[in-house]
């Protein structure tokens, strides 16, 4: 993956979640309990969101952290999960709470050094929350499909454009789904699923063809 892009997806996703371009990425106890939080668990349903994924044993997934823990359990021992921040400390926890549950599968990225990520290497690119913060997205989705396998997918979760919410970006900043659909097809991409079990997010599955 260009390390450019890397840098936005992970800096996108501290911005979407803290709304606060002055905030320190080095407060890693707040992103912490984001991370830990039950009651974003109970809103996001994250198990419910990677068993309809169906990864696979061996498959190679990369995100921003949140999901981190559940996708390298489903992608098993020989899988990798990459948890792409860019934050250090971030990844520091990342890397020793992977030690501490016996998850040696999870590869945390430092999104402002390289190695990137090969070309071809990526069965999943998941982005949660974040493609809204992300310019010139045509773009961006010819490099996601250029790094990832044969068959690989982006699953994207954002939120609704057309609910009131006392969370997330402004309906302003928001990409209905329908525009966002579009806007990925035309990029060479298919639509292969839709899933509607999540109460304010839209989550939308595609493949590069």
């Amino acid at each position: 993956m260009n390390i450019l892009w890397i840098v936005l997806i992970a800096l996108s996703q501290h911005a979407q979640q803290h709304h606060n371009p002055q905030h320190s990425f080095e407060d890693t106890d707040r992103w912490v309990e984001e991370f830990e939080n039950s009651e974003r668990d109970a809103q996001q349903r994250p198990d419910e969101v990677v068993q309809a994924l169906n990864l696979a044993a061996g498959d190679v997934v990369a995100d921003t952290g949140y999901f981190t823990r559940r996708f390298a359990k489903a992608v098993g021992d020989t899988g990798i999960a990459y948890a792409v921040d860019l934050e250090p400390n971030m990844l520091k926890y990342i890397a020793e709470r992977a030690q501490k549950d016996s998850q040696p599968n999870i590869v945390p990225v430092m999104a402002s050094t390289s190695p990137s990520l090969a070309p071809s290497s990526i069965d999943l690119f998941f982005i949660c929350n974040t493609i809204h913060h992300i310019g010139a997205r045509g773009e961006y989705y010819k490099i996601l499909a250029r790094d990832m396998r044969p068959g690989g997918r982006l699953a994207i979760v954002d939120f609704y454009k057309d609910i009131e919410l006392d969370q997330g970006p402004s309906r302003q900043m928001r990409i209905a789904k329908k525009a966002l659909i579009e806007e990925v097809t035309a990029a060479g991409f298919r639509l292969v699923e839709e899933h509607d079990f999540l109460p304010v997010q839209y989550f939308v599955v595609f493949e590069a063809l």
